[in-house]
């Protein structure tokens, strides 16, 4: 199985850097990346994929909407099963307090992201 990873970021350098990482880590990744919560949300919208898991890492700082916008529209969404990696670099606990509400999320991540991370979150995809 090779699932479709969605990277959410606004921050174009690392989302070239996360790219970059996974494909060192698992050359085949499948990846789709946007700088966009909103365009990450519309693809999903247009994207006819039903049955099929969707994982996402997805940054809580966006700058078109918060990563807890992101979260809402996703539970929201009956049909679709989304499972979720949040990432941030705030260091507040309130945040990983706030992830634990939502039963989409499966871990959060300070960044930076290191290689051990990329290495713990296509381990928990492959759990699923």
């Amino acid at each position: 199985m090779n699932p479709e990873i969605i990277l959410v970021d606004d921050d174009e350098v690392l989302l070239v850097i996360l790219e970059k990482m996974f494909l060192k880590v698992k050359p085949d990744v499948n990846l789709k990346i946007f700088s966009s919560g909103r365009d990450a949300l519309e693809y999903l919208t247009t994207t006819s994929v039903k049955g099929k898991k969707h994982f996402l890492l997805v940054d809580i700082y966006l700058k078109d909407l918060s990563g807890w916008d992101f979260l809402n529209e996703l539970t929201n969404r009956k049909d679709e099963e989304f499972k979720v990696f949040l990432f941030t670099s705030s260091v507040s606990s309130v945040n990983h307090e706030t992830a634990k509400k939502y039963p989409p999320v499966v871990d959060f991540f300070e960044k930076p992201i290191s290689f051990e991370k990329i290495h713990r979150i296509l381990e928990l995809i492959q759990q699923e």
